[in-house]
């Protein structure tokens, strides 16, 4: 079992240090088959991972967002977060209160060619120190984003890797 893990947090630490490399994206029903796995390093006791799917749905992939969830962002996000995603705002802002969700995703404005162009969450691991790699479609391109919590909440993200 410990082979195991070492050969995936060797796997996992490639693929953070090579940002722009490109690997085959698992097509639509090797994704299915994986669905969201959280991997427990026993390192972190809480597991954030359903707080990470609720935001990915109604924030970051939502379509048509809710605006009753999208005028409470704070439910999500601590002070320190909801400040980067306004700064990261590129448009003009009407009320003050835009933030750029896409933060948490990659890059992408178009489907990738040869996919369905859906968007989904392929993993969630815990890596400590309240940190989580999260690896996810992004209208099919592949895309992994570092995401912290504190007191139940996204703190800071930092995007590691996209479009592969």
């Amino acid at each position: 079992m410990k082979y195991i893990k070492l050969i995936f947090a060797l796997t996992l630490a490639y693929a953070v240090s090579s940002c722009g490399a490109k690997n085959p994206s698992a097509n639509k029903a090797e994704r299915k088959e994986k669905e969201i796995v959280t991997v427990d390093s026993g390192i972190n006791p809480q597991d954030y991972s359903d707080l990470i799917k609720t935001v990915y749905s109604k924030f970051v992939c939502a379509i048509d967002a809710d605006p009753e969830v999208y005028a409470h962002p704070e439910r999500y996000f601590t002070e320190n977060a909801l400040k980067k995603l306004k700064d990261g705002y590129e448009f003009d802002c009407e009320d003050n209160n835009c933030y750029a969700f896409n933060e948490l995703r990659t890059q992408e404005q178009d489907s990738k060619p040869g996919t369905t162009g859906e968007s989904d969450i392929l993993n969630i691991e815990s890596v400590g120190d309240d940190w989580y790699i999260v690896k996810y479609s992004d209208m099919g391109w592949t895309g992994i984003t570092r995401i912290k919590i504190v007191n139940g909440k996204i703190d800071d993200f930092q995007r590691c890797v996209e479009n592969l």
